[in-house]
């Protein structure tokens, strides 16, 4: 990691990580879709991902983030 994330990447990344949509991030939020993107295509940068998939899997590995089990409903 070049560069520690900043709060809304991690929030972003860690509601992603959680199963949430683009759109669901969204509205919890309070941002547009396209704004939730560039959240999630930065902190996946900064981790050094090839995708979203792969910077959960390195922040979860590195213990930045810690998925909730079955918080979806």
């Amino acid at each position: 990691m070049t560069r520690p994330l900043d709060a809304t990447e991690l929030t972003a990344l860690t509601l992603f990580a959680n199963g949430r949509s683009a759109d669901e991030i969204a509205q919890t939020l309070s941002l547009s879709k396209s704004m939730v993107q560039h959240h999630l295509r930065v902190a996946t940068r900064k981790l050094g991902g090839r995708n979203r998939v792969h910077a959960v899997a390195i922040a979860v590995e590195t213990g930045l983030i810690k998925p909730a089990r079955g918080e979806r409903a």
